[in-house]
């Protein structure tokens, strides 16, 4: 509640940690990007020497 002639002053402090927190979250959101993608990478490579080295021992 406003006490009668007060004045309701608004709060910018969120508004000045939206160009802080920007930045910060698309940082976090490119390095898990490619951590996941070399991830996938490694193991389809880990899987395609695993493949080869199968049929090498099997013939």
């Amino acid at each position: 509640m406003n006490p009668a002639g007060g004045e309701l002053l608004a709060h910018h402090v969120a508004l000045l940690a939206i160009p802080a927190l920007v930045p910060a979250v698309v940082v976090v959101g490119v390095v898990l990007y490619i951590a996941r993608k070399d991830r996938r990478e490694e193991r389809e490579e880990r899987d395609l020497v695993e493949r080869a080295f199968d049929t090498e021992e099997n013939e």
